[in-house]
């Protein structure tokens, strides 16, 4: 049973990252987003992986977008930092 402590806190990291990136998503939803393209867009942010020109010129191009992009990726930098920590 002591084993299973180990997977705990990266089980609560990547609980805490799923969650991040739901508010991620609506934030960029609220925006004027479709929503696959900002549950992409939130994914793409946490992990910095996976933007494409097109997609970046949407994020770039408007002001709140771009905040809420950066916020991400700076959430998605600790919890990588986190998850080798734990």
């Amino acid at each position: 049973m002591p084993i299973l402590w180990e997977f705990v806190p990266i089980l609560a990291i990547i609980v805490v990252y799923l969650l991040v990136c739901r508010v991620g998503t609506i934030m960029l939803t609220m925006t004027g987003m479709d929503q696959p393209t900002a549950q992409f867009q939130a994914l793409s942010a946490l992990t910095g992986t996976g933007f494409t020109t097109r997609a970046s010129e949407m994020i770039v191009g408007h002001e709140m977008r771009r905040r809420i992009v950066m916020v991400l990726m700076i959430i998605g930098n600790l919890g990588l930092v986190g998850g080798v920590v734990a």
